[in-house]
């Protein structure tokens, strides 16, 4: 064992996707981190603090382990033995492959390119699916803005957020989301947070997972009643994620109150926004 290379530790920030209307194509980094630590090891081990150390696999199924194995495959190398520690702060529901590379084996693991690419680049990112391959563009937001989430206590888990949305839209649904997720990104680049609140109203995703959220439209009401530049279903749910410039203490309070009038309790946090992706931090 002391031959061995020291072990690698991950720091990895939070990301809230879509952003109310660019469903599965828009991300943005925010300033809450997990930390994980990889390791050789004679036999796996997986050990989990913090959120989701009750209900996370700790076998090969953990996405981190498979993510692991993935890569160490594209660099053409046998996948060893790895003990895994994960310290987790964010709420659930460099080797020799290029960053692009990393990206599309992620986005292949996890899913969802929207999450992926802001979480490995940081910042704000647009993303599209071209086969099995993803393009990204990673900007920059203007200063000023914040974040607020209420998290609801409980989960909403994303195979079921996504079988309650319909086959098909109209195409008048399909153009108010094109307008509003083109908006979003020049409001978040120009720093015309002002728009934001019309930006962020969303027909393709929100209205149909409502009810897998009870006190969803109550929270995001109250977070623009209260201040917030904008609010909106943050992923699949069940988190609201509210974009302030300050009243941050207000609107994440309002935001609770409307959960709680709905019979459900929510807890809130104030987070600064990312400019930085994933790093190797030791």
């Amino acid at each position: 064992m002391s031959d061995r290379p020291a072990a690698v530790t991950v720091r990895v920030p939070a990301t809230t996707a879509n952003l109310g209307p660019g469903y599965d194509c828009l991300g943005l980094a925010l300033g809450l981190h997990n930390e994980v630590t990889l390791a050789l090891a004679d036999e796996p081990t997986v050990a989990i603090e913090g959120e989701g150390a009750q209900s996370l696999p700790r076998d090969g199924g953990h996405l981190v382990l498979e993510a692991a194995r993935a890569a160490t495959e594209a660099a053409g190398a046998e996948p060893p033995a790895l003990s895994l520690h994960q310290a987790n702060r964010i709420p659930l529901a460099r080797g020799g492959l290029s960053v692009r590379r990393v990206l599309d084996i992620a986005t292949g693991i996890e899913g969802h390119p929207d999450n992926v690419a802001p979480a490995l680049l940081g910042g704000l990112t647009v993303c599209c699916t071209v086969g099995d391959e993803v393009l990204v563009e990673r900007l920059e937001v203007a200063p000023g803005l914040s974040c607020v989430v209420a998290v609801p206590d409980f989960e909403v888990p994303t195979h079921d957020a996504r079988r309650v949305l319909p086959d098909t839209v109209t195409h008048a649904d399909a153009v108010f989301n094109l307008c509003r997720a083109s908006l979003i990104v020049a409001a978040l680049v120009s720093g015309d947070f002002a728009v934001l609140g019309e930006a962020m109203r969303d027909r393709l995703h929100q209205p149909y997972r409502a009810h897998l959220v009870p006190g969803m439209e109550e929270a995001i009401a109250a977070a623009l009643a209260t201040g917030a530049h904008g609010a909106a279903l943050s992923g699949s749910g069940p988190t609201i994620a509210a974009f302030v410039g300050d009243a941050g203490e207000e609107v994440g309070r309002a935001m609770v109150n409307a959960f709680e009038r709905a019979g459900v309790a929510a807890r809130t946090r104030a987070l600064r926004l990312s400019s930085g992706g994933a790093a190797v931090i030791g």
